[in-house]
C-alpha cells in the first residue's frame, strides 16, 4: 500500500501546478509565478509563515503582478 504522505518535493510540485491554473487567468507567465513563488517561500522560512499564509501571500503577489501594481 503506497504513502498517502507527499514528499516535499510533491507538495511543490502540486502548489505550483494549482498557481500555475491561477496564472493562466491573470497573464502571468510560468517565470513570474516561480520567481514569486520562491521569493515568498524564503520569506516564509525566515517568518515561520503557515502554509496558508505563505500561498494567500504568493496569490495576492501574482494578482498586483497582473495588475502592474
Amino acid at each position: 500500500m503506497a504513502s498517502q504522505i507527499m514528499t516535499d518535493d510533491e507538495r511543490k510540485a502540486a502548489e505550483l501546478r494549482g498557481l500555475l491554473r491561477f496564472a493562466q487567468g491573470l497573464g502571468l507567465d510560468e517565470a513570474t509565478v516561480r520567481e514569486i513563488y520562491e521569493a515568498v517561500g524564503r520569506e516564509a522560512m525566515v517568518t515561520g509563515a503557515s502554509d496558508d499564509t505563505r500561498m494567500a501571500e504568493v496569490r495576492k503577489r501574482m494578482i498586483a503582478s497582473a495588475s502592474g501594481a
